[in-house]
């Protein structure tokens, strides 16, 4: 009886097998849970990061025109008002014309005396033809006269003399011939190519042209459909010729520059598809496609008191990635956008039907957190 009884309390107090132990304790499970979950997300941002890259380091992009005069003067008239909205062609300020019109008057003057100098030019030219052609008669007629002359010397009817007078008479009409083309000449070269080719009538129309082109310019209009940013005008304000008045903000053409990290460009490529969330448009998602990848990011800087470069310094294990700009083509026409708004974006660079579902949901709850 003591010896079953020995036993019997020994198989009481033994501990319990190690696998009931394991069902029992919550520690352990919670603990590989947590672990299976990290090595989850571990592996899913690898792959994330190969076939759906993702970025919240996005900002939307447009071309950027300082507008400046290309004439100076004093603004007469401002016709926007900053961050306005406008459309091409409309006027955005006006510079005085008055002194501009005044250039125009003059070149027009400059252009009638010009006309008439080479009115008078032509007009010497008629009349120097018509002395040489005066000159020639006489030479002729003096080549007759002397011609006889000669004949008669030689009959005997005239003296030797008539011979040296009648060759003075010749040579003194051949020295008024030559003059005469001396002089038809010079006035040909004073009066140059007639009509339109002339030089000094383009000479007149292109500094008219110029005057009638700095008049236009007096009205300085928006290159395209904007919006105006920084603008500081009033009038009476002196411009002076290429002096930025405002900014102008092309939207013709916006884009979205995404700065993606290096180890995520291996497999992007020119033409994938990209969901976009902008912040300025809360719990929407707009598609579109990239269009260029970044060839170089700046990496150094330099001191500007001593001109040196100045090496980032870095501690710690992991070094920061280098994020390198992809420029991604909205597939629509999204209004409206502002210029340097922040995106979230992510591209699918791959046919993964399970990774592109996973980015496909997580850009939409993405999207609902732009609410808050």
């Amino acid at each position: 009886m003591a010896d079953e009884k020995r036993v019997a309390e020994s198989s009481t107090l033994a501990p319990p097998p190690a696998k009931a132990l394991s069902h029992k304790n919550p520690v352990r499970r919670v603990t590989l849970i947590v672990i299976a979950i990290c090595a989850a997300l571990f592996v899913y941002g690898i792959a994330a990061n190969r076939y759906t890259p993702y970025t919240a380091q996005g900002l939307v992009e447009a071309y950027l025109v300082k507008i400046a005069p290309e004439v100076g003067g004093s603004v007469i008239d401002v016709g926007v008002d900053t961050d306005q909205r406008v459309e091409a062609g409309t006027v955005l300020f006006r510079i005085d014309p008055d002194p501009y019109a005044l250039a125009v008057r003059r070149a027009e003057v400059q252009l009638e005396a010009v006309g008439q100098s080479i009115g008078a030019s032509t007009a010497a030219v008629a009349s120097a033809e018509a002395k040489l052609a005066e000159a020639i008669a006489k030479r002729e007629n003096s080549r007759e006269q002397a011609a006889r002359t000669l004949e008669l010397v030689k009959k005997g009817v005239y003296p030797e003399a008539r011979r040296a007078q009648a060759q003075s008479i010749l040579d003194s009409s051949e020295a008024v011939v030559v003059q005469a083309e001396a002089e038809i000449e010079k006035a040909r070269q004073a009066l140059g190519p007639t009509g339109a080719s002339n030089p000094q009538i383009r000479d007149a129309m292109a500094v008219l042209e110029q005057a009638n082109l700095d008049l236009q310019r007096t009205a300085i209009l928006a290159p395209s459909e904007g919006g105006v940013t920084s603008l500081s005008l009033a009038i009476g304000q002196l411009l002076a010729k290429g002096e930025t008045a405002m900014t102008y903000i092309d939207t013709r053409e916006v884009w979205i520059e995404a700065a993606f990290p290096e180890n995520s460009l291996e497999n992007i490529a020119v033409g994938q598809p990209a969901d976009i969330v902008l912040d300025i448009l809360p719990g929407r998602v707009v598609t579109g496609r990239v269009v260029a990848l970044g060839y170089g990011v700046g990496n150094r800087s330099v001191d500007l008191r001593t001109g040196l470069p100045a090496p980032r310094t870095q501690s710690g294990w992991v070094r920061p990635p280098q994020l390198m700009p992809v420029r991604i083509k909205l597939d629509q026409d999204v209004r409206p956008l502002r210029f340097g708004a922040q995106t979230n974006t992510m591209i699918y660079t791959s046919d993964n039907a399970i990774m592109n579902a996973i980015g496909y949901i997580r850009m939409r709850l993405v999207a609902l957190l732009t609410y808050v």
